[in-house]
């Protein structure tokens, strides 16, 4: 957990930085700064269109009392996909394209689960299968 805290405070920026040097001297700065609004315009755009329909078959899915556990996490995804394509910089637009793309995005949410499961899933119960409980005897004669 802690190496995940260092990359989003420190090497992110780092690349982000590097990205705005490196492109702002092969497009210009003007330029450059147009194409960060411009990807945080469009992808604001299919944040809100995405995250509707996923809305409207989250709704569907209720009514048909189906768990919506896959459709909540890539809701979850998305919601995160737009905070990375709001956040000026060329790194984070990237990411959050591919949060967009429903392919990448069912990726991701597989291989978070994954790691998920591997790391905390089945920790409690592993080699016991003693389940605890409290009882109270009734007789049948005290129904009566």
């Amino acid at each position: 957990m802690f190496f995940i805290i260092i990359a989003i405070f420190v090497l992110i920026p780092i690349i982000e930085i590097s990205l705005f040097i490196e492109i702002g001297s092969i497009i210009g700065s003007f330029y450059t700064i147009t194409l960060i609004f411009l990807t945080a315009i469009v992808g604001v755009f299919f944040v809100r269109q995405q995250g509707i329909s996923t809305i409207q078959k989250l709704a569907s899915q209720l009514r048909n009392l189906e768990a919506p556990v896959q459709t909540m996490f890539e809701g979850l995804v998305i919601l995160i996909a737009g905070i990375l394509l709001i956040t000026p910089g060329f790194f984070t637009d990237a990411l959050g394209f591919l949060g967009l793309i429903p392919v990448s995005r069912i990726i991701f949410i597989k291989l978070v689960a994954s790691y998920m499961l591997s790391r905390y899933g089945n920790q409690n119960n592993q080699h016991d299968s003693t389940i605890e409980g409290d009882y109270i005897e009734i007789d049948d004669e005290e129904k009566k």
